[in-house]
């Protein structure tokens, strides 16, 4: 093992700038404007918690924001994601009205009567709530109180949705998820947003108080978005932005251009809403969602998502040679390179919250506990695999991270073995003198060749030739018939 680890997908990515044109009136629903929607989810709930002033350089990687980063691993990050402008208000107004209102400061009090999307989704007998953190009171109309500031707040510039029904304290947000309206707006406070604190209190604050949603919405048809308002005062204007829930892909980098028309326009899409002002000529977001038609699945013959033990055998031959890092089944904890910056073994999982892992705990440094000194495997139970089936499939998720001192010595394998016969059905390889990040992957394998036998899996991985940082994580195993 080298004295450092360094597990980043380290990838090239050119950015197109381009020039907002900030309008203050309302602007007309031109149909030859409109782009062409895209496939958009119809969720039950949506939560949109916005954060403030930080740039996505100082967000991706950062071991000050290891929450956010663990959010681009369950779901999608939008590495072309901008504001529209600076300072912070018109951009929530630009979020929650399709226009920046003619407005170019922060000064407050502001009020409208134009469209806006609280009241599109009452008008359409959906439902609409806001949550901001330190408001004094429901339907508060002050500018400031504590660490609340109205210029955060859009929904408080327009009379029929700031009243008490619908701009409320974030201590009111409901435990019992399912009793969220079907969109929700999460604004912290100053410090907690980021604006007057630091990312790492943020960041804190957002695992705290939103990550119990992000698990409870993959599995109940509502997403998460999370985003900024604007960077740091740069021309650039690039925020980090992620899409976590169900029907979104996990782990997935979008090199889609999108600001917050354009999340509005989705947000519109998704109900049936026409889209307000600059909405009209945006696009809806395209590269998040996994929605195509799933193939039949068949009858589920195996099934391990690792939240209980159904008999995992570590080492079952006696012959395992890794003197750290050996396979466990366990809530992983999230390592990252202290080096680079970056997340190696990822600290959430595809479903509930335990999975297998090449050591489980982060260690006391980011080199301590990842796999070292060769093969480390584990085996399941037998498996009787029915006859007769037009096909076997196993599908399963896995995470291989890896650092630049890498290299196909390294590798990741799963194996089917029948009596005493082991065979290599997947193969992953280390990719010499590149880092690879942690990130949940699927695979899936045709197993009709072992159709009518009883078998077992076999899972191993190595860190083999010279020295290297090696991670591997597999969750949700499952094989089907057909």
């Amino acid at each position: 093992m080298r004295p450092y680890r360094i597990a980043a997908l380290i990838f090239a990515t050119t950015l197109t700038l381009f020039a907002t044109v900030a309008s203050g009136a309302q602007t007309a629903q031109r149909p030859d404007l409109r782009p062409a929607a895209a496939t958009v989810p119809v969720y039950d709930h949506v939560v949109v918690v916005i954060f403030e002033n930080t740039n996505y350089s100082t967000i991706k990687g950062s071991t000050n924001a290891p929450y956010l980063n663990s959010l681009a691993a369950q779901g999608t990050l939008f590495t072309n994601s901008f504001g529209v402008t600076h300072p912070s208000q018109p951009n929530y107004l630009a979020l929650f009205s399709g226009t920046q209102q003619g407005v170019t400061s922060d000064s407050c009090p502001k009020n409208f009567t134009t469209g806006n999307l609280g009241q599109q989704l009452l008008d359409k007998s959906k439902t609409f709530a806001a949550y901001s953190e330190d408001l004094p009171s429901a339907g508060y109309t002050g500018c400031s109180s504590g660490d609340y500031v109205r210029k955060h707040a859009p929904w408080a510039d327009f009379p029929t949705v700031g009243g008490a029904a619908y701009h409320l304290p974030f201590s009111g947000f409901p435990s019992d998820y399912s009793k969220l309206p079907t969109v929700s707006f999460v604004v912290p406070d100053m410090c907690n947003d980021m604006h007057d604190c630091s990312t790492k209190t943020g960041d804190t604050w957002l695992k705290n108080n939103l990550d119990a949603y992000a698990q409870w919405a993959k599995t109940h048809n509502s997403l998460l978005i999370q985003t900024f308002d604007e960077d740091n005062f740069t021309s650039v204007n690039q925020i980090y932005t992620t899409f976590v829930g169900a029907h979104v892909k996990a782990g997935h980098q979008s090199s889609e251009q999108i600001n917050h028309y354009g999340i509005l326009r989705t947000l519109e899409d998704m109900y049936g809403l026409p889209a307000l002002g600059n909405a009209a000529s945006a696009s809806p977001v395209a590269d998040a969602w996994d929605t195509g038609t799933p193939p039949d699945p068949g009858t589920t013959v195996y099934a391990d998502d690792f939240e209980t033990d159904p008999g995992w055998m570590v080492n079952p031959s006696g012959t395992d040679t890794a003197t750290a890092g050996r396979w466990e089944r366990g809530d992983p904890q999230q390592t990252v390179s202290t080096a680079s910056n970056l997340v190696t073994q990822l600290g959430t999982t595809p479903s509930g919250t335990q999975a297998l892992t090449t050591g489980l705990a982060a260690g006391s440094s980011y080199g301590a506990n990842d796999v070292d000194g060769g093969v480390t495997s584990v085996r399941s139970g037998v498996i009787a695999l029915p006859a007769g089936s037009s096909s076997l499939t196993l599908n399963l998720k896995y995470s291989l991270a890896h650092g630049d001192n890498s290299g196909p010595d390294d590798y990741f394998r799963v194996k089917v073995v029948d009596g005493s016969t082991a065979t290599t059905v997947l193969e992953k390889k280390g990719v010499a003198s590149t880092s690879v990040a942690g990130s949940w992957q699927s695979a899936s394998v045709n197993l009709a060749a072992y159709a009518g036998k009883s078998v077992r899996l076999l899972i191993e991985t190595a860190d083999a030739g010279t020295g290297s940082l090696l991670e591997t994580q597999v969750d949700d195993v499952r094989i089907t018939s057909n």
